[in-house]
């Protein structure tokens, strides 16, 4: 199997497959109780105490820590302190539900990575957002949490390129478009908070629908382009460009031969602000130089893409692609 994806991982999905081929597809539109169970997410995290070894044959238990365990493999995610508390599934798609409203989405691919130490749910919402005919950018809400505590769970508005699946996904500055939780007793009582930051969908999408019309209508001559690629991959502005990381240039170039891929050669959006920084987000999503196999990349690519946080993450660079380009 793949880097994020193992043997007691599962998926499902409604349309088109995932990125890896792998899930259950359902035909209609999936509710929380069919998406969890098509998903194979219906097991259960147990805890159990920590024991150690004083002596041979004499073990005492650990104070102040436990072993957090998936039930049904009964494989051992993590040891955390003494207040962690466990988030199951069930409960993860019911705090969804009671934010986004039950009928209002649809659950779009939900799954595991990593021997379920990380929950993912994608749901769509009910409408698109014709940039122009041919391109349209889909609006999602994505959930995210971790069962290994390396993660708190998070949810966020993520707007998808529909032509080459590019995620758009932006923090914009006029709102507060993530919401964070950490694992506590009383996580399904956020779901009010939750909906006060979501509940700006509308009014992001529009904003998002807004900027990316002034970016398709605002041409970049050659020399821009190369500048502003130099400056999404933090180019030493010191150093001529034979003398910058290699690895920064072959992004460079690599976004650059991006200009000319189909997916930004629609409707004559070439030359354009919008061309430019999807050459980025492809890069990002599709192209991004990563190890492994074909399927290992794409894997991480995903993680890094999403979830990423490092400064040569997907997502930082994506964000940082984002506010340079806006005026």
């Amino acid at each position: 199997m793949s880097a994020g994806i193992t043997k007691t991982d599962s998926m499902m999905y409604v349309g088109a497959k995932p990125w890896h081929g792998l899930g259950v597809e359902l035909d209609n539109p999936a509710t929380a109780e069919e998406a969890i169970v098509a998903a194979g997410l219906d097991w259960r995290v147990i805890e159990r105490p920590v024991y150690d070894e004083a002596s041979p044959g004499f073990y005492y238990q650990v104070p102040k820590k436990k072993l957090i365990i998936r039930e049904d493999t009964y494989e051992i995610f993590n040891v955390m302190g003494e207040g962690y508390t466990i988030t199951q599934n069930r409960t993860k798609f019911q705090l969804f539900d009671s934010v986004i409203g039950q009928g209002l989405a649809v659950y779009h691919i939900a799954g595991s990575l990593y021997g379920g130490r990380r929950i993912w749910i994608l749901a769509k919402l009910p409408y698109d957002i014709e940039i122009i005919p041919g391109d349209t950018v889909q609006p999602y809400i994505l959930l995210s949490d971790s069962h290994d505590g390396s993660m708190a769970l998070r949810m966020r508005l993520t707007p998808i390129r529909v032509v080459c699946a590019n995620t758009l996904s932006v923090a914009l500055s006029q709102f507060g478009t993530n919401f964070y939780a950490k694992h506590t007793r009383n996580i399904l009582t956020k779901a009010g908070d939750a909906r006060a930051i979501l509940g700006l969908a509308d009014a992001y999408f529009d904003m998002f629908a807004k900027q990316v019309d002034e970016l398709v209508n605002t041409r970049m001559t050659a020399l821009e382009t190369q500048s502003y690629f130099q400056k999404v991959y933090q180019f030493d502005q010191s150093k001529p460009l034979d003398k910058q990381d290699h690895r920064l240039i072959a992004a460079y170039d690599k976004t650059i031969d991006l200009l000319s891929h189909p997916t930004n050669l629609i409707g004559g959006i070439e030359g354009t602000k919008w061309a430019a920084l999807n050459a980025v987000t492809y890069y990002v999503d599709h192209a991004k130089s990563v190890s492994g196999s074909e399927q290992d990349q794409m894997d991480r690519r995903l993680d890094n893409s999403w979830f990423g946080t490092g400064s040569n993450s997907g997502a930082v660079i994506r964000q940082r692609a984002y506010d340079l380009i806006m005026p």
